[in-house]
């Protein structure tokens, strides 16, 4: 029996165009957002989806709706699938954080397995939220087909759990797009990715290029 999940990022907010490290900052979406989740809506229409769940921030919630749109479904509220809370750090300015903050961008630069956010959470924490969370909904959802709105440090650690088995894999995860799409399927105990980071529902115009950003780079980089 085979489980499964679409894991869409947010849609663009307004913390990602001002180039912001949000973490729990719970910024509304942007201009162009907006007209991502139209376009996102009309590539799940003809999906067969059984339930939708979303992280509780705003950014994921509005993307989760545009999802549920043509299905005449609720969207269900996870908060094990919030951005990571990175305490002092949040909705800082990329170069601020790197300004006031050079040990902790340093090891996210570096090594950003082992990084501790000052009055939030480590990142060892974030894995074992996220994928904790992610393992109960494969469990209450046999067989099914559901989706899940989250943002884009919780789908780097589901990325390094499937693809390198441990949290250190997110030294070399993908980055996500805003409203990317990736299906997850789940057999056996097994998890196993049918794609990753789709963009296809977008125009080329609107697509993102992928960023490994560094806070040392911060110009033009792409925020959590």
């Amino acid at each position: 029996m085979v489980t499964k999940i679409y894991l869409v990022r947010h849609c663009q907010s307004m913390g990602n165009l001002d180039g912001r490290f949000q973490g729990r900052f719970d910024a509304d979406i942007s201009p162009e957002g907006a007209k991502q989740l139209e376009l996102l809506a009309l590539r799940f229409r003809n999906e067969a989806l059984d339930r939708v769940y979303s992280s509780p921030l705003l950014r994921a919630w509005k993307t989760a709706g545009a999802v549920a749109k043509y299905h005449h479904l609720d969207v269900i509220d996870d908060p094990g699938f919030l951005e990571i809370d990175v305490g002092e750090m949040e909705n800082l300015r990329l170069v601020e954080v790197a300004q006031r903050y050079p040990e902790v961008a340093r090891c996210w630069d570096e090594a950003p397995h082992l990084c501790v956010f000052p009055a939030g959470e480590t990142m060892a924490q974030v894995y074992e939220r996220v994928n904790a969370a992610l393992d109960r909904l494969v469990e209450e959802n046999p067989g099914k087909t559901i989706a899940v709105a989250t943002h884009g440090g919780a789908l780097r650690t589901i990325f390094a759990r499937v693809n390198y088995g441990d949290l250190a894999g997110i030294q070399k995860s993908e980055v996500f797009g805003n409203t990317s799409v990736s299906l997850l399927a789940a057999e056996n105990g097994g998890l196993r990715w049918e794609y990753v980071n789709d963009l296809s529902h977008l125009p080329e115009e609107m697509r993102k290029p992928k960023v490994y950003y560094r806070f040392d780079q911060a110009k033009g980089a792409e925020p959590v």
